[in-house]
């Protein structure tokens, strides 16, 4: 029997002229739709963030905290990318005890970590509650009401802890924003108080913007005052090379100091006679002197052996000082010689006799 070859149209191929294009508009619709099951089973998940990625690895932020935490039962971690990370629970009494252990920190840097909530907010998990200590108000001023008004102002206020000693506030803040370190309180009779705030259990933070994400040396906004810094002491130097070298060198000063953010600066005109630096002060004072009479002109072993010479004559000015001269043959006398402050004067010997 013969082979019988189908020809392409037969088999139905053909070269394909309307390939399938995709709309590509990277935004799609859809319902919103209440799913119990997937809610009852994250009822028990926590979802954490970490505040620096640079500087903490998630999946060493998972491992570390699977075994920090002793639970009663296994608790799963999962990387959910962007920094996110989640632990799911089995038992509820395990999740309460750890979230009130917070805040938690790894490598120094801090760790946001909240309960899981059906949201859709970007934003999510942004919530690190902190025992704050309120400093600087009167201690007849320590009321709740107070401390709670403090509390809603930088965060979600929890409770307060007024004692006769100290007075704390346990809050909610924001660890994706910057912290707040101090809040004015108005008094009804025109009076002013600043309230600071010392954050307790706070690691890592940047002391120039009050960021958890980065220290001071990657601040932006540290290098970009740096920069304007700068620029404001090569044009002040542009400005002062035509004038005086007292005026130009007393403006130096001063653009040097506000580049280095010092608050206060003595503007006093220094005299035109006054020496202007310290190494010309130096000059001055030692051409007072020739250079081998300058005390500072040989070495600190020299300088220290004639002190000590120095003390040894001044202990024997103050006694008498004998010198012994050799026997004479015709004579069995020495003469004791004191010391006489007139150089000048002729010396009187006073004559003592020894035996023989």
């Amino acid at each position: 029997m013969e082979a019988r070859r189908l020809s392409a149209a037969a088999k139905g191929k053909k070269i394909a002229t309307d390939l399938y294009q995709a709309p590509r508009t990277g935004r799609i619709q859809v319902e919103e739709t209440e799913n119990a099951y997937l809610t009852h089973k994250h009822a028990l998940t926590l979802i954490g963030r970490v505040t620096n990625p640079s500087a903490q690895k998630v999946w060493a932020v998972i491992a570390f905290f699977s075994e920090h935490w002793k639970t009663e039962r296994k608790i799963v971690g999962a990387d959910l990318g962007q920094g996110l990370f989640q632990f799911q629970f089995e038992l509820e009494t395990d999740l309460l005890a750890v979230l009130d252990k917070r805040p938690y920190h790894y490598g120094r840097w801090m760790i946001i970590l909240q309960r899981w909530e059906p949201t859709t907010s970007p934003h999510f998990p942004s919530l690190i509650p902190f025992w704050i200590k309120v400093q600087g108000i009167p201690v007849h001023l320590w009321t709740e009401d107070t401390i709670r008004r403090l509390g809603e102002d930088i965060g979600v206020f929890e409770e307060a802890d007024i004692t006769s000693l100290a007075v704390r506030m346990r809050v909610h803040i924001n660890g994706r924003l910057p912290l707040i370190k101090e809040s004015v309180i108005e008094y009804k009779g025109g009076s002013e108080v600043i309230a600071h705030f010392v954050y307790e259990k706070l690691e890592k933070h940047c002391s120039m913007c009050q960021r958890l994400d980065h220290e001071l040396r990657d601040c932006l906004e540290a290098k970009a005052r740096k920069r304007d810094a700068l620029k404001e002491k090569e044009e002040a130097k542009e400005r002062l090379e035509g004038q005086p070298a007292g005026e130009r060198h007393r403006q130096n000063r001063e653009v040097n100091f506000r580049a280095s953010g010092a608050r206060e600066y003595d503007r006093r005109r220094p005299a035109e006679s006054e020496t202007y630096s310290r190494r010309g002060r130096d000059a001055q004072e030692r051409n007072k002197y020739p250079p081998r009479h300058h005390p500072y002109a040989r070495s600190t072993r020299e300088n220290s052996r004639d002190r000590g010479s120095q003390q040894h004559s001044s202990f024997f000015q103050r006694h008498v000082q004998t010198s012994y001269q050799p026997r004479d043959q015709n004579s069995q006398e020495r003469v004791h010689k004191p010391i006489s402050k007139d150089t000048n004067s002729q010396e009187q010997g006073t004559l003592i006799r020894y035996p023989s």
